[in-house]
């Protein structure tokens, strides 16, 4: 297990709740209806991250804005923001038909048209554009997650810890793009998701349930293929943290 220097003031004001399939819609909030019963997802992308790889995963979501583990909020290091977003342009796709006319999705386009907030879209693709929309919070969207995703800038792991919260969609899965893993390690303890997964995306969890040794604290770690996982058993909940080897290690 690598030598991960996990510092008190990560563990200091930690808030998430504890999750189980059935305690989901405690955790989403306001995410789940009718539309999209969904585990959502945040993608993180820090300073020297590998963007094709995180372009790629949110551009898969996007083509899907319903999809079960559906990115709905996006954060990303002001450094890196318009490379970027170069390259998820051109992986960008169309929507299924059957979704555009999604009537609470149109309603958030409405409103986004209506106070000029900037998005990031395909105009080409008209109504079947996927949209992300920048700066602005779900609350403001409307009630509930409905098919668009905001998207955030943040220049310190602090600063990205606070954005996040301010999000009325909190999600259970969180995917951190960063070559510092230390200051992934900070994020995954501060934000309100129970699944970390560190420059990776969508890997299964059935080691943790199937293969982990737990301490005497319930915590564990262990290898499995190419992956390491861990799971720390916190004072509010449980945190499912994984990684692939090569991950770089710096402080």
């Amino acid at each position: 297990m690598p030598d991960i220097k996990i510092c008190q003031h990560m563990l200091d004001n930690i808030e998430y709740d504890s999750v189980t399939n059935s305690e989901i819609e405690k955790v989403t909030g306001k995410m789940v209806d009718s539309a999209c019963n969904c585990t959502p997802t945040v993608l993180i992308v820090a300073d020297k991250a590998d963007l094709n790889a995180a372009a790629y995963y949110l551009a898969q979501s996007l083509q899907s804005p319903f999809a079960i583990d559906v990115i709905v909020t996006v954060l990303v290091a002001e450094s890196v923001r318009t490379p970027f977003l170069e390259r998820l342009h051109p992986q960008l796709r169309a929507i299924p038909s059957e979704v555009a006319p999604h009537i609470e999705r149109n309603n958030a386009l409405a409103l986004i048209a209506k106070h000029n907030w900037e998005t990031i879209s395909v105009p080409e693709l008209g109504a079947n554009s996927p949209v992300i929309v920048c700066d602005v919070t779900h609350d403001h969207l409307g009630t509930g997650y409905n098919g668009v995703t905001t998207l955030h800038t943040f220049r310190t792991t602090q600063e990205s810890i606070s954005l996040y919260k301010k999000e009325s969609i909190k999600a259970v899965n969180a995917s951190i793009w960063t070559s510092n893993l230390a200051s992934a390690y900070e994020m995954a303890l501060q934000i309100p998701c129970v699944n970390i997964f560190i420059d990776c995306n969508k890997v299964s969890l059935e080691p943790l349930e199937n293969d982990c040794t737990t301490a005497s604290n319930g915590s564990c770690a262990l290898v499995k293929g190419n992956y390491h996982y861990e799971r720390l058993i916190l004072k509010n909940g449980r945190k499912n943290i994984v990684f692939p080897f090569g991950t770089a290690i710096a402080n």
